[in-house]
């Protein structure tokens, strides 16, 4: 049984968490396996018009995998259940899509309550419903892919000062985010910038079984993810870390 401890300590975005499992399946099962991996599983979804496009980033010094989603051709806007109705459909395992599935219902409802509408209401603009379902989908892949039967994971930066949202200016957490942030170990860092995306706290609030310290276990693989934000004035990744015989208790 294998566990996934995921350092969030300077911050989580979708972006992060693909980058970064991709990387740590990669270290434990070799060159190929998880950017291949997770290229072939996504065209599971029947989903025309994106692709991945993977490179590496140094930030602080620091060899990180990055990850773009890629638009190839135009997408129509979609909103919740449009994007439901394409994992429902799709070919993705059991496990993947359960939670795939509930993640993006977390992420619609907190989405919902923070503009006052029906979740059928709440739509995602063209290649931000794709890199929605890329991060979501890809990271449960993933998981499965690891073999995790656990995820732990340290508390969560959710940054500090404004961020710039369609709908204006806000502090940060910005609404969705602090909706998403509930159950979650959690704080905020002098940094100046938004840390957390409420993609990747949909992703740790559907797969985290509990929050602290990297587990006594055998180490089997590392994996850096940075996102589009990351760079050395602001080193943010995150680490996905692969144990065996993790010690209960």
């Amino acid at each position: 049984m294998n566990t996934v401890y995921l350092d969030c300590s300077t911050g989580v975005s979708g972006d992060m968490l693909l980058s970064a499992l991709s990387h740590a399946l990669e270290e434990w099962r070799g060159s190929g396996s998880g950017f291949g991996f997770l290229e072939k599983e996504l065209s599971r979804l029947g989903l025309d018009g994106f692709g991945l496009k993977w490179s590496d980033k140094s930030i602080s010094g620091i060899k990180t995998k990055h990850v773009d989603v890629l638009q190839t051709r135009e997408q129509p806007l979609r909103h919740y259940t449009d994007l439901c109705r394409i994992i429902e459909e799709s070919g993705l395992g059991g496990r993947a899509k359960e939670r795939s599935i509930e993640a993006l219902r977390l992420l619609g409802l907190a989405e919902a309550k923070v503009h006052g509408v029906d979740l059928e209401q709440v739509h995602f603009h063209e290649i931000g419903a794709v890199d929605t379902l890329a991060d979501i989908c890809g990271s449960m892949l993933l998981l499965d892919a690891l073999e995790a039967e656990k995820v732990v994971c340290s508390p969560v930066d959710l940054g500090s000062g404004f961020v710039q949202c369609a709908h204006g200016k806000m502090p940060v957490p910005a609404p969705a985010c602090a909706e998403l942030a509930k159950g979650l170990t959690t704080f905020g860092s002098d940094c100046g910038m938004e840390r957390a995306t409420p993609t990747g706290l949909t992703i740790l609030r559907t797969v985290v079984d509990s929050f602290g310290s990297l587990p006594m276990g055998t180490l089997l693989g590392v994996g850096y993810g940075s996102g589009g934000r990351s760079s050395d004035e602001q080193p943010t990744y995150v680490r996905a870390m692969l144990l065996e015989n993790v010690a209960e208790g």
